[in-house]
């Protein structure tokens, strides 16, 4: 998981390495830019953080030991990115062709096991009144609407190597599930594991942290792109070879 590579290239991370053993990490509640200068990982998901001292102290964030309850897209680990589980219990999800997954093969989400859209969208304003103790409205919702466009995008891409790999097994040239064969041993199998994997989740952790640099150059956006080009002329040799075996 890119989480701590992200963060250390990101400028919040950069302001921990430079300040951070300046910083109070034993106060309680943690105060914004008293007690801290820039997120860290407790920061944005599980500490009691107020602003203000005194009678003007306001809680800012309830502390929590579900790391989820700000989160409300689940970006990491499976095919695309999708609301949060309704339950810590995944073992119940499945999606419409049994599989033990919470989107289809096609993305759309296994509603019946996952967050609302009205869910999700109470987790980002508790997320977004954490980025504004530091940041200005307009930072905080532009960060937001970019992330969400990542999320949209990087399934899209996702989609996409999706299809070819399905085009793969129609045409003959890869096995899968109906042919009672591993969905993991073949070369584009691995390439379709790749793009979801390392390149869509990097590129999401890098959008959700503020870490853009990584998302591009350190397994992003230029490796979605590449690998895509690479499932397709891996297809495209895979049928010529059959097609002049046949000859």
């Amino acid at each position: 998981m890119p989480a701590y590579a992200v963060y250390a290239a990101s400028k919040h991370g950069n302001m921990y390495s430079s300040l951070g053993d300046t910083w109070n990490f034993t106060n309680v509640p943690w105060e914004i830019g008293a007690d801290f200068t820039a997120p860290t990982c407790a920061a944005c998901h599980a500490s009691l953080l107020v602003a203000g001292a005194g009678d003007r102290q306001e809680v800012v964030a309830a502390r929590s030991h579900q790391m989820n309850d700000r989160l409300a897209w689940r970006i990491f680990g499976l095919v695309y990115a999708h609301p949060h589980p309704l339950s810590p219990d995944t073992t119940m999800i499945r999606n419409k062709a049994g599989l033990p997954l919470p989107t289809e093969l096609t993305g759309e989400p296994a509603a019946l096991h996952l967050i609302d859209a009205r869910e999700q969208k109470e987790r980002t304003a508790k997320m977004k009144k954490i980025c504004s103790g530091c940041h200005g409205g307009n930072w905080v919702d532009g960060h937001f609407a970019r992330f969400e466009e990542t999320i949209r995008t990087t399934n899209e891409m996702t989609l996409t190597a999706t299809k070819i790999l399905l085009a793969a097994r129609e045409k003959g040239v890869a096995r899968g599930l109906a042919q009672n064969d591993s969905i993991f041993n073949e070369p584009i199998e691995k390439m379709w594991v790749e793009e979801w994997l390392f390149f869509a989740n990097s590129t999401r952790f890098a959008s959700a942290m503020a870490g853009a640099d990584y998302g591009v150059f350190a397994n992003g956006r230029w490796y979605l792109s590449k690998n895509i080009r690479g499932m397709q002329e891996w297809l495209d040799l895979a049928l010529q070879q059959k097609e002049e075996t046949r000859k």
